[in-house]
């Protein structure tokens, strides 16, 4: 809520803005509650540019708006859920695949190092971040399908492990 007071010919009115989304809303004046609409301008506030220029669309295109997050996770009502480790394939092994496209930032095991399931074992950028990608099971290391700064695409095949039985 906003308060302000304003003058209309030479008296002053005390005025609570409740709601207002730029063209419509609920203002109290000396008391009184009013639904009001604004013509013309949006009076929306503009979002910061950072010394950027604004985005124009093209005409006839249509920019829609950001979803509203909720206040808490537990508000939210679709979770999106997290992604699952591949399973390790049927020829006793697991193959690390790249989850997203991006560049390889680092291996973090050699071959025939042991690693442990959810270990980071490599680390791939994407969209500005660096993202770690985690073994899907336990095993020895058997090759590495990539190297550091080899760009991969989703499903490329970065290293494989050999599934050690007990």
């Amino acid at each position: 809520m906003k308060e302000f007071e304003i003058t209309i010919e030479g008296k002053a009115y005390k005025v609570t803005v409740e709601d207002f989304n730029g063209k419509h809303g609920t203002v109290l004046l000396d008391g009184k509650k009013y639904n009001v609409e604004v013509s013309g301008a949006d009076l929306r506030p503009s979002p910061p540019s950072f010394g950027r220029k604004p985005y124009t669309a093209a005409p006839g295109v249509r920019i829609q708006q950001p979803l509203s997050r909720p206040a808490s996770p537990a508000q939210s009502t679709s979770p999106v859920p997290a992604p699952a480790a591949p399973a390790p394939s049927d020829r006793g092994g697991g193959n690390v695949t790249s989850p997203m496209p991006g560049l390889v930032l680092d291996i973090m095991v050699k071959v025939g190092d042991s690693v442990k399931q959810g270990a980071a074992v490599a680390k791939i950028e994407a969209m500005k971040m660096e993202n770690e990608i985690p073994a899907p099971c336990a095993g020895i290391v058997k090759s590495i399908e990539v190297k550091k700064g080899d760009s991969v695409s989703t499903g490329d095949t970065i290293l494989c492990i050999e599934v050690l039985r007990s």
